[in-house]
């Protein structure tokens, strides 16, 4: 029985061992931290062995990123690499570093889901840094 017991948690129970500190208020050392800050809706994702790919239809840019109308992000594709999992249709708010051609970013990132429904979703924070990237972009930072 004990047996039994430990196939079955092992199986039905998978543990992620991604673990994050919570992230301070936006300053201006994390902001420079990033290449990339942009918001936008997935448009589309596909999976492979080790990573996922992300591409985020830009509703506004807040750092980097060249105008592009969609932008390939990538992240790992298992929990406990800290992968992050959107689903087609969602706005996110992106922190990205750049990786060649492409961006990456991962669950220890600012990266935010903005769907009221996310089991993360934290309006009060999502807003501070909306409000804290809108005044880069008002003096010119971008």
């Amino acid at each position: 029985m004990n047996f039994f017991f430990l196939i079955f948690s092992l199986v039905i129970l998978k543990p992620n061992y991604c673990s994050c500190p919570p992230p301070l208020p936006l300053d201006d050392t994390q902001y420079n931290e990033y290449n990339l800050i942009a918001k936008g809706k997935i448009s589309k994702t596909t999976v492979e062995d080790f990573k996922n790919t992300i591409y985020l239809t830009i509703e506004t840019y807040y750092k980097g990123g060249e105008n592009k109308p969609i932008i390939k992000i990538t992240t790992p594709s298992h929990e406990g690499e800290c992968g992050i999992f959107p689903k087609v249709g969602e706005k996110w708010l992106m922190f990205a570093y750049a990786n060649g051609s492409y961006y990456r970013t991962n669950l220890c990132t600012r990266t935010k889901n903005m769907n009221q429904k996310a089991w993360d979703y934290n309006k009060t924070e999502i807003e501070a840094d909306i409000k804290y990237l809108e005044t880069k972009v008002i003096a010119g930072n971008r």
